[in-house]
């Protein structure tokens, strides 16, 4: 099992010191690239970082969106949206290639991860900017997503990931985070999601059990408690016999 957390998306220096204290417990990472927060020198920051620590990392795309934060949906053309991709994962592989770091997955933030997984259109466009500049990363994406089901049909490798600090609509979708009863708050829960996706392959909603299968656990750095979730799940886990490495 595969524990990864969002980064970069620090702007204090407590922020900072938070995103490199769960560097210690991740297995990997997935990196803002200026589409909602991020610039070259946080990157290289969390990129110089990670190689530390031997976590594996990834970009970590969005809506240009700066001021929404990446979660809000915006309306963008197909050949805007694709062009913005292309220039965050460009900044962002520069930046890994001056570490002399290698890349090996992508994650989307945000309502674009969201907004992808439940549209045909939009994962063309984020799949053509991948192929497009020639990439072989792994996507991550969720379990059961339209995201997954186009992975498979361009033989490109998917990774499923579940989050242990959000709740789930039937649908297997994310509560919106308008909503809320979007975050999981507290940590025991948080514990008990991880637990029941990574042993059970099962989420609980609203006291009915679906289907769920991942091969990476996310924390949010920026949720309360985040630090000391992941030192509790990533133990409760492997007291249980789960063994954390990267999917690579």
């Amino acid at each position: 099992m595969d524990l990864n957390a969002d980064l970069g998306e620090f702007t204090t220096t407590d922020e900072l010191d938070l995103e490199l204290k769960l560097l210690e417990i991740v297995t990997s990472c997935n990196i803002a690239c200026g589409g909602h927060i991020g610039n070259e020198a946080s990157i290289s920051k969390i990129v110089s970082a990670a190689k530390e620590q031997g976590v594996a990392i990834g970009p970590h795309p969005s809506y240009p969106d700066i001021e929404g934060f990446g979660r809000r949906s915006i309306d963008i053309s197909k050949n805007d949206l694709k062009d913005s991709l292309s220039s965050q994962i460009t900044e962002f592989l520069d930046v890994a290639k001056s570490h002399d770091m290698p890349v090996q997955h992508i994650k989307l933030h945000g309502q674009l991860y969201n907004d992808v997984s439940r549209s045909r259109e939009l994962s063309e466009v984020f799949i053509s900017a991948i192929k497009d500049n020639d990439l072989s990363l792994k996507i991550v994406g969720p379990f059961g997503s339209i995201t997954e089901e186009l992975c498979s049909k361009y033989e490109l490798p998917f990774i499923s990931e579940a989050f242990v600090d959000r709740r789930y609509n039937e649908n297997l979708s994310l509560v919106s985070r308008s909503e809320n009863h979007a975050l999981i708050n507290s940590i025991d829960k948080r514990i008990s999601q991880a637990k029941l996706i990574a042993l059970d392959q099962s989420l609980l909603i609203d006291g009915k059990r679906f289907n769920m299968h991942a091969q990476t656990l996310c924390i949010h750095g920026d949720t309360p408690n985040a630090l000391e979730s992941a030192q509790l799940i990533k133990a409760a886990l492997e007291s249980e016999g789960i063994k954390f490495k990267y999917y690579g």
